[in-house]
């Protein structure tokens, strides 16, 4: 006999985790596209980057998501990108495809302004057939994968200069509610999120390098939530963090970069309830940085301004 799934319809029916309806990346510091179009084409270098996450190890049909990223700057003021990605939650499945266009603005010699928008569509592919049904007439769950295409937008802003970054970006624009045919989830609808975050890079020596970084999310279902990041850097090469996410984990990250390849890991520890049923979260980071005309493994922004 079947397990009856929740996973999947609390993520649908449900306000207390609406702020989960975007794929996450713990290692998103090193990346800022992965959470604002705006910062497309901010970079010295054209960014490629895919990223693996297991969440909640251990808890059964818990997410699972791999993303691929690409972003780049064209000319002197403009930046594209674009994301691919695969969500899956027990028997909930998210294909999303996004492209973003970002504008520069130099504001003074030493900062620019980056004005951001994309446009994305998403599957959501429901499997039916992993539900135990009570009623056996309830046409809701009919034991058939059930889909619904989505498209959305975001816009984003990102304010930089040559060690410091603020960005704030507004995912999930449109709020297109879910189309599942005949489906009596066709009430639940996407969210609109707010992300707000900012970050320095200060050199401590010759050899140390630190980066702290913050990221405040909220949903209008939702409290907001935050996150506090930093990341020590040896001899432009080596680094080691640590990330507090409030109420839900603590996180530790590891990586290193080689010439203009990089790879980062990083294991989040619950804080939360769910502590008691998973064994943590395991994220892989990989990036190629094409062009690249520094080695330091930070924001990147000096060459462009």
């Amino acid at each position: 006999m079947k397990k009856l799934l929740y996973i999947g319809l609390v993520l649908l029916t449900t306000n207390a985790v609406k702020a989960q309806q975007l794929t996450f990346n713990s290692q998103y510091m090193m990346n800022q596209y992965l959470i604002n179009p705006a910062a497309a084409g901010t970079q010295d270098y054209t960014s490629i980057a895919t990223s693996f996450r297991q969440q909640w190890a251990g808890f059964k049909d818990a997410p699972r998501t791999q993303m691929l990223t690409a972003n780049g700057k064209i000319g002197e003021s403009m930046g594209v990108g674009g994301i691919l990605y695969n969500d899956v939650t027990g028997p909930l499945r998210n294909i999303g495809i996004t492209g973003s266009y970002a504008y520069h603005i130099k504001t003074s010699d030493n900062t620019k302004l980056s004005l951001g928008l994309s446009l994305s569509l998403v599957q959501h592919v429901l499997d039916g057939s992993a539900f135990l049904l009570h009623d056996e007439v309830d046409q809701t769950l009919n034991g058939a994968s059930m889909k619904s295409l989505n498209p959305d937008a975001a816009f984003g802003a990102y304010y930089y200069g040559e060690n410091f970054f603020l960005g704030a970006a507004v995912p999930q624009l449109i709020q297109k509610k879910y189309n599942f045919g005949d489906s009596k989830l066709d009430s639940t609808k996407h969210v609109r999120h707010y992300y707000i975050s900012g970050g320095s890079e200060f050199e401590l020596s010759d050899d140390f390098d630190l980066e702290p970084s913050v990221l405040f999310k909220a949903t209008e279902a939702s409290p907001i939530q935050f996150d506090i990041n930093a990341r020590l850097i040896y001899k432009e090469n080596l680094w080691i963090g640590a990330s507090y996410r409030n109420k839900e984990s603590v996180v530790a990250m590891l990586g290193m970069k080689r010439e203009n390849f990089l790879i980062g890991y990083s294991y989040d520890y619950l804080v939360s309830k769910i502590r008691n049923y998973s064994a943590g979260t395991h994220e892989l980071y990989i990036e190629f940085q094409i062009g690249k005309k520094q080695s330091k493994a930070s924001f990147g922004h000096k060459t462009l301004l």
